[in-house]
């Protein structure tokens, strides 16, 4: 019986290991190329370290203007405040904040010496024109009077005892021309030691400029800001801005990592990978490698 018993239960499980459906095989998710453009990824700000001097309610505008100028580049909604649920965008103070504030400074000062530069370039350059007038007109009078002496001197020598009353009085005034031109040859030496100054001052000015300058420029700060992600986790660091301009420039340049993008060789990118004067607001190369990328996800 038992054996029986046994071939029966032998004799079922043949069976169902026969009729029984095979498992399907487990597919890796097809690639939905618009997964990435479609979506949307909230921000939050996190923390701001009381060394910046700045406020949540200076810093949100700042990072509210930076994703809406990718939203609206982009024609949809791409990030978005979540105060509750958004990825932590956080300041930290570190010693490239410093390096920042002390370019910044040298450029504030740089910048006033170049307005002292120019405006006194402009008022060098506009008496040196009047000097040379001045100068001008100068020689023009010593040719005409040395020409009259001469011609003076000649009509003496060939003159009678009849003409002496009239040459008397044409020789006064030879004469009191000579003391005028005397006095116009100082005015013009004194003209011209006061522009000498005027240009050494200048000079001066030039080289004091210069010497804030210092001998080996900065390289520039690559990583004033780094986004970092771990799957779909994202953070983003702030560690350093000169001012309100360069901090949105900066926050566009991390919200782009955040949509996946990475860097590019246009200097006026905003995904260039260091900040440069070039660069304004987000161009068509910006654009154009997010929707590149985001139909490669």
């Amino acid at each position: 019986m038992n054996l029986i018993l046994r071939l029966l239960l032998l004799l079922a499980a043949v069976l169902l290991w026969w009729f029984w459906p095979a498992a399907a095989p487990v597919k890796a998710p097809s690639g939905n190329k618009t997964a990435s453009c479609d979506q949307l990824i909230s921000w939050r700000l996190d923390s701001i370290d009381p060394a910046f001097g700045l406020s949540t309610a200076e810093a949100l505008p700042l990072l509210s203007d930076a994703a809406a100028q990718w939203n609206q580049a982009l024609g949809k909604e791409v990030l978005r405040y979540d105060p509750l649920q958004g990825f932590p965008i956080r300041f930290v103070f570190d010693a490239r904040q410093q390096q920042q504030l002390e370019q910044l400074l040298l450029e504030r000062n740089l910048h006033r010496y170049d307005d002292r530069i120019s405006d006194q370039q402009q008022d060098f350059e506009r008496q040196l024109a009047d000097f040379q007038q001045n100068k001008q007109d100068f020689e023009q009078k010593d040719r005409q009077l040395a020409a009259d002496i001469k011609l003076f001197n000649e009509k003496a020598q060939q003159a009678d005892p009849g003409a002496a009353a009239l040459l008397g009085r044409e020789q006064a005034e030879l004469l009191s021309r000579q003391k005028e031109h005397a006095l116009e040859a100082e005015q013009i030496d004194a003209l011209q030691a006061k522009l000498q100054d005027r240009q050494q001052q200048l000079n001066n000015l030039i080289t004091d400029r210069n010497a804030l300058i210092p001998q080996q420029q900065p390289t520039g700060l690559a990583e004033v800001g780094l986004l970092e992600q771990r799957g779909q986790n994202r953070t983003m660091t702030i560690f350093a801005y000169k001012d309100a301009h360069h901090l949105t420039l900066t926050l566009l340049h991390e919200f782009g990592h955040a949509l996946g993008i990475g860097h590019l060789t246009e200097p006026g990118s905003i995904m260039h990978d260091q900040l440069n004067s070039a660069q304004q607001q987000l161009t068509d190369a910006d654009i154009s490698a997010w929707r590149q990328q985001c139909h490669q996800g």
